[in-house]
């Protein structure tokens, strides 16, 4: 694992931020592998057609306009080789969802994000994406 591939993944992050906050669903699909999977409390996706259809419903549907119009600030990023894998890593990250309002704006969720990311051909993807809520 070199520093060039730490600072990848670290951008795939911001990537995948930047898509779901602003409503870009094949952006969104885009950071994960074709086969990849989101796991999260809005419920499991599976492959880039469900993960896109996610990401369109999350930026139109009344079922997510709480989350929707919030940002997710990722910190603490820590990236681990799998030993014996050149072609995957674990990361661990800490996640808030913050709504911006008139007053500041309020903390909707914290939690943190359990990732497996794979290198493909055109740099690293999520493969697993596990949200876990620490409340």
């Amino acid at each position: 694992m070199t520093n060039d591939d730490r600072v990848e993944i670290r951008d795939l992050i911001s990537r995948y931020n930047k898509a779901i906050d602003t409503g870009d669903a094949d952006g969104y699909a885009n950071t994960f592998t074709p086969d990849g999977q989101f796991i999260g409390i809005v419920g499991t996706f599976n492959g880039r057609d469900e993960l896109r259809a996610f990401a369109a419903a999350y930026a139109t549907e009344e079922q997510y306009a709480d989350f929707a119009s919030a940002q997710h600030w990722v910190t603490n990023v820590v990236v681990d080789a799998v030993e014996g894998d050149d072609e995957r890593a674990t990361v661990f990250s800490h996640l808030q969802m913050v709504k911006p309002s008139a007053d500041g704006g309020r903390i909707l969720l914290v939690g943190h994000y359990d990732d497996i990311v794979r290198r493909a051909d055109d740099g690293w993807l999520f493969e697993q994406r596990i949200v876990v809520s620490d409340a």
